[in-house]
């Protein structure tokens, strides 16, 4: 039998004859219930394309938007795990750089 997680499920499964024993598997991010504040570092570049971003991630309109790209460490989001990750990973795509307040453990920078 061979230990394996699968989306939203865990369990043992046997690689001989296929038999397996699951249950469901909720992953830490799901329940970690601390709420995490994101912040955008200074940006030299500001695209229409990165003040959408921002103006999406934070609920403010593209003119703030624009102003918090280019002020230093600036909050733009205060959330639960999940969504501060959806955030991360599309700032990444945009090379916007920042960081989490307290440490976020759930991607890889």
């Amino acid at each position: 039998m061979k230990w394996c997680i699968e989306g939203c499920i865990q369990g043992w499964k046997c690689p001989s004859c296929g038999w397996d024993i699951v249950t469901t598997y909720i992953d830490d991010i799901y329940t970690d219930e601390t709420e995490y504040s994101l912040y955008i570092k200074k940006v030299s570049e500001i695209s229409i394309e990165k003040i959408k971003l921002v103006a999406r991630i934070s609920g403010v309109n593209f003119i703030i938007a624009r102003q918090m790209l280019e002020k230093e460490d600036n909050c733009i989001l205060k959330a639960k795990a999940p969504k501060i990750k959806e955030a991360i990973v599309k700032l990444q795509g945009l090379n916007i750089e920042y960081f989490v307040n307290p440490v976020f453990n759930y991607v890889s920078t």
